[in-house]
């Protein structure tokens, strides 16, 4: 297994003061010889903080996407990409991870799958060795809040954290350029884009920040990929984004990783994200597609979960039994998911599992009679 000592780890993003002095702490229990690199931004408070190298970055400001309720939502995509890159020229290892400054390491098992799923097609090779990530949230489709609807999604690959060769990373990120805002926040809000099939509702940048990464580094290197937006989600371009993951990246839940972040606790499991479950770059998804482009003879070893509206059904009631036992959900909202999250999702889970055996019976009816 890779030894400590040839990492450079990049925590990148704000302090917060209660998750970064873990993350690094962490880093230093897990990853005993790592060369440690805080790349944040002027000004901040990193007394008492554990690190090898401070990169202090010029801040270049965010932009606001939605409000929630009482809180409101930026796209930092700008923020992490510079922090990650003026991190990243800081390395002097030949391996690099690339971490949020809020990330927490329970192990360093992580390590032993930089050696898994090695086959490779000739096509879309980015990188000299597959980089690892995270499942949550390489998606390869999305839901819509308060609706059935799903949306592929190409090249939603995550951007938490990242392990693999440092010139792999380099590849990645160094040459991708800083987004033109407020422009690329307020894309879908534009007279020309308002008409196309935005799949984030009242999100309303040009892609996601995981978008953006991953296909400005395929894009650079091949001239076929092209994407004009979000909304651009053809069965070809799903295709081409298959076989760049496959071919390039080592998807990890957190069983493998052991890397989790606290601000959501169910990155210790991700069937408690919910029926979303299904729609990531699970260890089945990953396998499945292993198989189809990189080697035939695989053998998946991870248990399959139909995307059928039963399982959907039932998958939502893991999210809401989740915040139920958290430690980390107020009493307030634990009654709330006790007198209506969980006994709902359990009557629609009953209801989808009815309109599930009725349309068997009716289809083999059906079929009798012909």
């Amino acid at each position: 297994m890779i030894n400590s000592k040839d990492i450079s780890v990049i925590v990148q993003g704000a302090i917060n003061k209660e998750e970064t002095p873990k993350c690094l702490q962490s880093i230093r229990k897990y990853l005993p010889e790592a060369e440690v690199i805080l790349s944040t931004w002027e000004g901040s408070d990193v007394s008492n903080l554990d690190f090898d190298i401070l990169v202090e970055n010029k801040d270049p400001g965010t932009v606001l996407i939605d409000s929630y309720k009482s809180k409101k939502i930026y796209n930092n995509l700008n923020r992490q990409l510079l922090s990650t890159q003026n991190g990243l020229a800081k390395a002097t290892k030949k391996y690099a991870l690339k971490l949020r400054s809020d990330l927490i390491l329970t192990t360093d098992n992580f390590l032993k799958y930089f050696d898994e799923y090695q086959s490779r097609s000739n096509e879309y090779l980015l990188f000299e060795r597959k980089v690892l990530i995270p499942a949550l949230f390489t998606r390869h489709k999305l839901k819509l809040c308060g609706s059935h609807k799903r949306y592929e999604m190409p090249f939603h690959i995550s951007d938490w954290w990242l392990f693999g060769l440092k010139t792999d990373l380099e590849k990645y990120f160094r040459e991708t350029s800083l987004v033109e805002e407020p422009y690329f926040t307020k894309y879908f809000e534009q007279e020309e884009h308002k008409h196309k099939d935005n799949p984030y509702l009242k999100a309303k940048h040009k892609f996601a920040p995981e978008q953006y990464f991953a296909l400005s580094a395929f894009s650079r290197r091949f001239k076929d990929i092209k994407m004009a937006d979000a909304s651009d989600t053809s069965f070809e371009l799903m295709q081409k984004f298959k076989k760049c993951l496959v071919n390039n990246f080592i998807v990890l839940e957190f069983k493998q990783s052991g890397i989790y972040l606290n601000k959501y606790s169910f990155s210790k499991f991700e069937k408690f994200t919910g029926d979303q479950y299904i729609d990531l770059y699970n260890a089945y998804k990953y396998q499945e597609d292993y198989k189809e482009f990189c080697d035939n003879d695989f053998i998946i070893t991870e248990k399959k979960i139909e995307p059928s509206e039963l399982n959907y059904a039932k998958i939502r009631i893991y999210k809401h039994y989740y915040k139920l036992i958290d430690n980390n959900t107020k009493f307030p909202k634990k009654l709330e998911e006790f007198l209506w999250g969980i006994p709902l999702t359990v009557l629609n889970y009953l209801f989808t599992a009815f309109l599930n055996i009725k349309n068997t019976k009716i289809l083999k009816k059906f079929h009798l009679f012909n």
